[in-house]
């Protein structure tokens, strides 16, 4: 669904994006929502879900589509997501 877009309260800033989160000496960034998934038989986890990054509204790298087995601690997102949506495929649709 479309949001509505607000525009930048100080004209010409551009705003920097997000730090992540440094996990185990690896970059971590954050998932605020999971809007989609799907199955795609050209990689080896098949499952991936469309999520919306925390901070990245408004840019080209707000979504990206990433493997289930890259989630990280975005369990209850995940819950969440198949409860409200049943249908759309799951980790074991597919098995």
């Amino acid at each position: 669904m479309l949001e509505p877009a607000f525009l930048n309260p100080i004209p010409n800033q551009i705003q920097p994006m997000p730090l992540p989160l440094i996990i185990k000496d690896q970059p971590k960034f954050e998932i605020s929502d999971i809007l989609d998934t799907k199955i795609d038989n050209r990689h080896h986890c098949k499952l991936q879900y469309l999520v919306r990054w925390t901070g990245y509204e408004g840019t080209d790298e707000e979504t990206s589509w990433i493997n289930a087995n890259e989630l990280g601690n975005a369990t209850e997102l995940v819950v969440d997501f198949h409860l409200a949506y049943p249908s759309k495929p799951g980790p074991l649709s597919n098995l």
